[in-house]
């Protein structure tokens, strides 16, 4: 597949490249960027009972961006380096991200089996986006770049459904997992048409690695390689400015995941091993839609998807699984801080039987999580839930929002899931945990958080300071006090500084 796709890409390029002895009409404009976030983070966490772990740390990190690029109305281009520097990560740690950052990276940092103060820099992002004039809305994007699974057509005109594509659609397959401190990227190509109010999005691609993996740059690691990872999309959109409808942003699309790594830690467990050895495609969509009515605005999510293929080996399985999640809301745009309260449920299947030929636990891909689970604790995967939320705005560049989540596994003979897609070369897509299951519980936990999002702290000269605010807490139920018996209970907080120009 890799080869054909390959020639056709190569063969769109030169064709499109014809474009260049066109004149450029207009300015050609280049920009140059920088960021720099600063972020400390405190876990109290869940507590095993494990002598010499300990259940509660802080830690600081920074991650750091250059870009630069430019536009015209034939050829953009854009370059991105990136850092991300660590001081006193956990070398004990039970849970929380901390911990997860020095055991992805292990050794790497000087001291034999210490990765407490480490840093690494990489290209995050180059590419190339053609743009023949003799097809308008047609082009062509090559080299490494983000992707964002149901931002293919944009963001949506109407400002609920903005926010509400933003945080609520996008990434939930296929994303850069960028909020964590090293992100991930995407090598290949990418070919969009945009004929309005219409998007047509395909591509194909290899993710890199990253989220908790500071060598990004590098695919391969212990005879593994992230170009064993294959990735295609097929993508129809929507636009909430077409006339037969407005205010209604959908989408419907097919993603192709496979990953034929074959990571040999668990041979003869199917479930487990095809968290780094399976075939999966998936079709679905979604559809939002804003109303205004009353004093306010109604909106309303509805996205799903059905998933087929291949799992894992010794035996392989066939996969059958699917994932639903309907959300609606109401935001009151005359009373004071525009309140805006918003109820949802989400539902992902699990395997109720281990023993059979069949696996029906729904599969996460590779996605942005914490878009979906602020504290990173679960994933769409062998899950249900339901919630509620609150977002106020008591100041124009003030952003308070508040979560409430009641999470339940959907079946108890199936894995708690932990992760965010694929991070390291070497390692599962996801952890799964099985405490429980000799017992067949199902309580996960009940998440509650805060968030304060402060836009614009402070302006001067092109330079802008912002400020994010986090403090969450988790009760366990009887899925998490299984698997940490002294203490099922977890607190985390973080404060961050963002720089900007």
């Amino acid at each position: 597949m890799r080869k054909w796709v390959w020639l056709v890409l190569l063969g769109f390029l030169v064709w499109a490249s014809g474009a260049l002895a066109y004149t450029v009409e207009g300015k050609i404009k280049a920009k140059l960027n920088f960021k720099e976030e600063v972020r400390y983070e405190y876990w109290n966490t869940f507590d095993n009972g494990a002598s010499g772990k300990d259940d509660s740390y802080s830690f600081v990190s920074s991650k750091m961006r250059f870009g630069a690029g430019f536009t015209s109305s034939v050829v953009d281009a854009y370059a991105q380096l990136h850092w991300t520097q660590f001081f006193n990560l956990p070398d004990d740690g039970q849970f929380g991200l901390g911990t997860l950052y020095y055991t992805f990276n292990g050794a790497f940092g000087g001291q034999k089996g210490k990765a407490t103060d480490i840093g690494y820099g990489a290209i995050s992002q180059a590419w190339v986006r053609v743009k023949p004039p003799m097809v308008p809305g047609l082009s062509l994007k090559l080299g490494r770049f983000f992707y964002l699974s149901g931002l293919e057509g944009g963001l949506p005109k109407n400002g609920t459904l903005k926010w509400v594509k933003k945080v609520r659609i996008s990434q939930r397959m296929i994303g850069p997992f960028d909020w964590s401190r090293v992100g991930r990227a995407f090598d290949g190509g990418l070919l969009s048409y945009d004929f309005a109010p219409w998007n047509f999005t395909l591509s194909y691609m290899h993710p890199t690695p990253g989220g908790f993996y500071l060598r990004r740059d590098d695919p391969e690691l212990n005879g593994e390689s992230t170009h064993d990872i294959d990735i295609a999309t097929a993508v129809l959109s929507l636009k909430d400015t077409n006339p037969w409808v407005p205010n209604l942003d959908a989408q419907l699309f097919y993603y192709y995941y496979n990953d034929e790594r074959q990571l040999g830690a668990a041979p003869t467990d199917p479930q487990k091993n095809g968290l780094g050895d399976c075939e999966v495609h998936m079709i679905g969509g979604h559809a939002i839609y804003a109303y205004d009515i009353g004093p306010g605005t109604l909106d309303f999510l509805l996205w799903g998807g059905y998933q087929w293929g291949v799992w894992g080996r010794n035996p392989t399985l066939d996969h059958k699984a699917y994932a639903l999640a309907v959300e609606a809301g109401y935001k009151f745009k005359n009373l004071p801080w525009q309140p805006w309260f918003r109820v949802g449920y989400f539902y992902g299947t699990g395997d109720d039987d281990p023993n059979d030929k069949d696996h029906e636990t729904f599969f996460m891909m590779i996605p942005t999580l914490r878009i979906y689970s602020l504290t990173p604790s679960y994933t769409f995967m062998n899950t249900n839930y339901w919630m509620a939320q609150v977002i106020l705005k008591p100041l124009k560049n003030v952003v308070v929002r508040s979560d409430v989540h009641f999470v339940d596994l959907t079946e108890d003979e199936d894995y708690w899931y932990l992760g965010s897609g694929m991070m390291r070369p070497d390692v599962f897509s996801y952890k799964p945990v099985g405490a429980h299951i000799a017992k067949n519980d199902d309580d996960l936990l009940t998440m509650w958080d805060l968030s304060v999002f402060i836009k614009n702290l402070y302006q001067y000269n092109g330079v802008k300071v912002g400020l994010d605010l986090y403090l969450s807490h988790i009760w366990g139920g009887d899925v998490v006090e299984d698997a940490f018996p002294k203490d099922d209970d977890l607190t985390f907080f973080y404060a961050e500084f963002r720089f900007t120009f």
